[in-house]
């Protein structure tokens, strides 16, 4: 064998930016060759005979398992080296790659540090190939020197390069020192006569089918690649990924095992939290509530789902449900089980925006477009952007609002009042109502394109009257959210009963209100009927005897409560609602300590 200054590569790809990181990382230690095609690669490995060759596998003229078949099949170059790169990271066409007669497979992108150790462990592998075939007759007295190289070279993975007996325990025979780094044991622990073996640290659950794996493998002398969890010296599991070959005799019985296990614990983990996330929320929606919708009649299971869907991809949903159904409840929950979680949720009542007030609401303003800007200002679309927008009582808004939120949200963007620039924003819509807008269409109160525009995944919120079997779990739901008293007015079984017969044409909203007044006053109203007074309540006393004064603090102290908590805790819409400012409502909050939870 002539002896060369640097050891030559074959680079075979005809993707320019792949040969550019190739050559940038292999020119400063080797010689270097490129082709951009097979029949070139071919020309070039018979005139130069290269020491290792990195194979493409999607080429112009032909497939890179084609050059490798061709490369085996003649004397000359049946013994170089044949590393396969491909950005497939497919284990069918690991196997084929192999199969082919390949020695290893590298996925793009490159890492620097993989590639040059892959590169440099063959060249070595080869160079010992080539002295021990040179050397036959004192094999013996160089065994234990390759040994040493080998082991040398095993020793600088990051993993464990093995020998195992066939055995169904795998008995090791041979491992290097990532033994340690990996499992957290010795390689003594495995290797040495009176040690244990390697099958016994394999988690439990994942033995059959990792020895079903391999049996199958060496049935067909084919190469394997198979992932497990393995149990480490200090109790955790870790997940590892193994690529192994058989080595067999003349007659064709495979007496060994030899491969490489590296540890797969970040790619599995990302993998299986996927499918975690998804089994958990599946589950979670089959619960009695998700967030702080309750109910587990069949409505309610077929609501979850449709949530789960809907938050599974990124279209517009619409919302329908009577009043006090829930709707932003149902919208939020969509929300924050979407990939948007990160972004913000902005509730906007439609309802609530005069006409002329519109543009500078949804679009924003700048400082100085008209009496009272004094500062710039981001509308609800700009603060939605990576978000989401809720639009509760979509059908308020006038045609002409249509007209220039459809240009919005279909990406012609928007101009804030008193500015110059267009502003492009991603919001996701979800809008909600109460009425039927097919026949707002039809009736040309809404634009049919603004209709298809958001009406893209429809959620239908059941009313209360068509899920009753969920009334004592709402009970029981708002019971805990409500502060506690010292004495309030007990659920009797004619009080459960009245509140499960009744149709609640005011749905959630309805309820809560009527179970917060019987709690607190012993009385019971629905439908403008007195069912239960206060007096025929069994508390001990229907009216509190205290002062007027701390009567009046503790009634205006639960409503600020039952106000907030109905608005979400947001501090503006609550002042709203009781007409009074914010530091007003702000100072009651301190004084009546009034926390939000």
């Amino acid at each position: 064998m002539t002896m060369r200054d640097k050891p030559i590569i074959l680079v075979v790809d005809d993707n320019p930016i792949n040969l550019r990181v190739l050559v940038k990382n292999l020119q400063a230690e080797y010689d270097l060759l490129v082709s951009k095609n097979g029949n070139s690669a071919l020309k070039n490995a018979l005139k130069h005979l290269p020491d290792i060759i990195l194979l493409d596998i999607m080429l112009p003229d032909m497939d890179g398992f084609s050059v490798c078949e061709a490369l085996q099949q003649d004397e000359k170059t049946s013994s170089i080296p044949i590393i396969f790169i491909s950005s497939v990271h497919d284990p069918v066409q690991k196997t084929r790659a192999f199969a082919a007669g390949g020695v290893d497979y590298v996925t793009k992108p490159f890492h620097q540090a993989e590639v040059m150790a892959r590169v440099q462990t063959h060249l070595q592998l080869k160079t010992m190939r080539e002295v021990l075939e040179q050397q036959k007759e004192v094999v013996s007295q160089q065994l234990t020197e390759k040994n040493r190289q080998l082991s040398t070279l095993m020793d600088n993975l990051f993993g464990i390069a093995y020998r195992s007996n066939t055995d169904a325990e795998r008995t090791m025979q041979l491992m290097s020192v990532g033994t340690t780094p990996l499992t957290g044991y010795s390689v003594e622990h495995f290797t040495h006569s009176s040690g244990t073996s390697f099958m016994s640290v394999v988690l439990e659950k994942d033995r059959a089918e990792l020895s079903r794996r391999i049996e199958e493998a060496l049935s067909r002398k084919e190469r394997f690649e198979c992932e497990y969890r393995i149990v480490l010296k200090n109790g955790e599991h870790k997940w590892v990924r193994e690529q192994g070959v058989g080595l067999y005799n003349d007659a064709g019985v495979a007496y060994a095992v030899e491969g490489f296990i590296s540890d797969a614990t970040k790619s599995k983990t990302q993998e299986l939290g996927i499918r975690k996330e998804n089994s958990a929320l599946k589950k979670k929606m089959q619960a009695h509530y998700l967030e702080n919708i309750v109910g587990d009649s069949e409505p309610m299971q077929n609501l979850y789902e449709m949530i789960l869907k809907a938050a599974g991809t990124d279209d517009n949903v619409i919302v329908y449900g009577e009043s006090g159904t829930g709707k932003e409840l149902v919208s939020r929950a969509v929300h924050d089980h979407s990939t948007r979680i990160n972004g913000n949720f902005v509730p906007v009542n439609c309802g609530a925006i005069p006409e002329h007030l519109f543009e500078s609401e949804f679009f924003g303003h700048k400082k100085g477009a008209f009496t009272g800007a004094v500062a710039n200002r981001r509308g609800y679309l700009e603060q939605a952007d990576g978000g989401t927008l809720f639009l509760d009582e979509l059908g308020e808004i006038s045609q002409l609002g249509q007209i220039k939120l459809l240009r919005a949200i279909e990406g012609g963007g928007f101009t804030p009042v008193g500015g110059t620039g267009v502003v492009h924003v991603k919001p996701r819509i979800v809008a909600a109502t109460n009425r039927d807008l097919m026949e707002m269409v039809t009736a040309g109160a809404m634009r049919s394109d603004f209709y298809y525009r958001i009406h893209v995944v429809p959620i239908y919120i059941p009313p209360l009257r068509d899920r009753k079997q969920d009334i004592p779990q709402l009970i029981e739901h708002f019971m805990r959210m409500f502060p506690k008293l010292d004495e309030c007015s007990p659920i009797t079984p004619e009080v459960m009963n009245a509140f499960v017969t009744y149709d609640w044409p005011g749905n959630i909203r309805e309820l809560q209100n009527a179970l917060h007044q019987y709690l607190h006053l012993g009385t019971l109203v629905l439908g403008g009927e007195q069912i239960i007074s206060g007096c025929s309540s069994t508390r001990k006393d229907c009216i509190p005897q205290e002062p007027l004064e701390k009567a009046l603090a503790r009634f205006e102290r639960q409503y600020i409560v039952d106000v907030l908590k109905h608005n979400a805790w947001r501090r503006m819409t609550t002042a709203n609602t009781l007409q009074i400012d914010r530091k007003t409502l702000f100072r009651k909050m301190k004084q009546y300590d009034i926390v939000e939870g």
